[in-house]
């Protein structure tokens, strides 16, 4: 294949892939550490009060961690199209 040919390939499929892209969201999210630095959870959040943040773990688990453990961190999440 031909040089040409190739180039226009590439910019096609380039081209393609980034029409059909979902674009990105920042969201928050909370890091939270123990009292030794280790990192007890990333992730996002589903509540925060005065004290604290409430996260949902898994499907059966939820915990809370004390806002004096957590800093906000921010993440780039994919926001899905409603095709």
């Amino acid at each position: 294949m031909g040089e040409w040919n190739k180039l226009c390939i590439a910019v096609v499929s380039v081209g393609v892939l980034l029409g059909c892209a979902a674009p990105l969201q920042e969201t928050q999210q909370i890091q939270c550490t123990d009292g030794h630095g280790q990192i007890l959870y990333t992730g996002p959040y589903n509540d925060e009060s005065r004290n604290g943040y409430l996260v949902r773990v898994d499907e059966w688990t939820r915990a809370f961690y004390l806002k004096g453990m957590c800093q906000k961190v921010r993440a780039l999440a994919i926001v899905e199209a409603g095709y």
